[in-house]
């Protein structure tokens, strides 16, 4: 009981000076919604909320949940009060998930986000925010990625279109996109009886006049379809080849002083265009430039894919406790989510929190 006591003294102790950090960084704090509407979550905001979600209906049979992310619940406040400028909001709360085994589990958050900004330096200003707090904490490790190269990465590679929206869009299910990858490489993919339709279906074509009009095209045009898609539609693409290069930069794991050069070495030695990707890396060279001096900052590429919101730059900040790695604080630019949520169009938007309960433990 003593103990409980001690524990809630220290939170609401620690919990006012982290806001009062924030709002000298001009957050404004604001009070979240306990409840969302479920088909909120998990008809717009991914995989992961269908599973972890505590749902329960009300009076009139609507399914509600319970908050189990305050990202979320930020980005529906944003909407909700209809704004259509830059937001700097800071919270604290509860947010409410069930584990793999069905138990509810409570993380107690405080945390900041800005919504709708144009500012370029806004990624340093949250991850600054997020970090202070914790900087005199020993052995603090940060690890940065961005889950917006891969889609660079991709876009830069011998695929066929609908191969590259597939990679990118099932990045963050892990064990999809390694059965994904395995198919690309070995063609296992390909279904014989539709291989069988297509080729009847092409029969049939050949045998009508080659410069009769259906669906708009002419049949000579329809059957060199047919006859390009019949053959492995991989078999111009070296599927083996890429999948390998996919996953080489999977592996590209550097201090963030030298993560330009190990991504830029890449491009080159895979011979990929790196136009887009020299551009993209100016966000990573202002985040080093900032922080990179105060804090021991790690770069991986294949950091960040568990969220499936978010699209760009992410990081983590934690500590090891008797080879345990204890996670103190994390977030993302998240710059589709809104629309995801109701809002009109996509805008940026990125947001960090630190976890209350690690960090009283410590």
């Amino acid at each position: 009981m003593k103990q409980a006591l001690e524990n809630k003294r220290l939170k609401e102790d620690l919990s006012k000076k982290i806001l009062s950090n924030f709002k000298k960084n001009k957050f404004n704090f604001t009070d979240l919604d306990l409840l969302i509407d479920t088909s909120l979550l998990t008809e717009r905001s991914g995989e992961q909320f269908k599973k972890f979600t505590l749902t329960y209906k009300d009076l009139f049979g609507k399914e509600i949940s319970l908050r189990p992310d305050l990202t979320v619940s930020t980005a529906l406040k944003y909407i909700q009060e209809k704004k259509n400028k830059e937001e700097k909001y800071c919270y604290y709360g509860s947010a409410y998930r069930l584990d793999k085994e069905g138990d509810l589990k409570v993380f107690d958050q405080i945390g900041c986000e800005i919504i709708n900004s144009n500012n370029n330096k806004s990624e340093n200003i949250l991850i600054n925010s997020i970090l202070e707090p914790l900087k005199k904490i020993k052995k603090l490790e940060v690890v940065l990625g961005d889950v917006g190269l891969f889609k660079i990465l991709v876009e830069s590679l011998e695929l066929p279109a609908r191969w590259k929206l597939r990679l990118v869009k099932n990045f963050s299910r892990r064990e999809y996109f390694e059965d994904m990858l395995k198919r690309l490489e070995t063609n296992y993919d390909l279904d014989q009886q539709a291989i069988k339709l297509d080729t009847k279906r092409l029969e049939d074509l050949e045998k009508l006049n080659p410069n009769s009009i259906i669906g708009g095209r002419t049949v000579s045009e329809i059957v060199k379809r047919f006859n390009k898609k019949i053959k492995d539609p991989r078999d111009n693409y070296k599927g083996k080849k890429n999948v390998k290069i996919i996953r080489d930069f999977l592996n590209i794991n550097s201090s963030i002083q030298k993560a330009e050069s190990a991504i830029l070495s890449f491009f080159s030695k895979n011979k990929l265009s790196n136009l887009s990707i020299k551009n993209y890396l100016r966000k990573i060279n202002r985040i080093n430039k900032e922080i990179g001096k105060k804090y021991s900052i790690n770069f991986k590429t294949n950091f960040g894919r568990n969220t499936d919101y978010y699209t760009g730059v992410v990081f983590l900040a934690s500590v090891k406790k008797n080879s345990k790695i204890i996670e103190l604080a994390r977030g993302g630019e998240y710059n589709g989510l809104l629309r995801t949520l109701g809002y009109k169009k996509d805008i940026s938007a990125i947001g960090g929190a630190i976890n209350l309960n690690e960090l009283i433990n410590l």
